[in-house]
């Protein structure tokens, strides 16, 4: 008998700590600002943007490595010395 109190004890304590943290999660839900949060590839004027920009880019010639860099990915040879 002893140990069926404790156990209807026990139950009662957890329950009632349940509905509390139930009660509680709920009011805060209502509480907290909605925001809505979108990642840049998730924006479809931004992905139309990147394409049309990106087409742009490869529909430009490239002028013989305007970037001073050579075949190797390194900068050019003669970069060094003064002018």
């Amino acid at each position: 008998m002893k140990w069926f109190i404790f156990i209807v004890v026990v139950a009662v304590i957890l329950l009632v700590f349940g509905l509390v943290y139930a009660i509680t999660g709920a009011v805060n839900k209502r509480k907290r600002p909605k925001y809505k949060t979108t990642a840049p590839d998730d924006d479809p004027k931004f992905l139309r943007d990147l394409a049309e920009k990106l087409k742009a880019e490869d529909e430009k010639p490239d002028a013989g490595n305007s970037d001073n860099t050579d075949a190797s990915g390194g900068p050019d040879k003669g970069d060094d010395e003064p002018k």
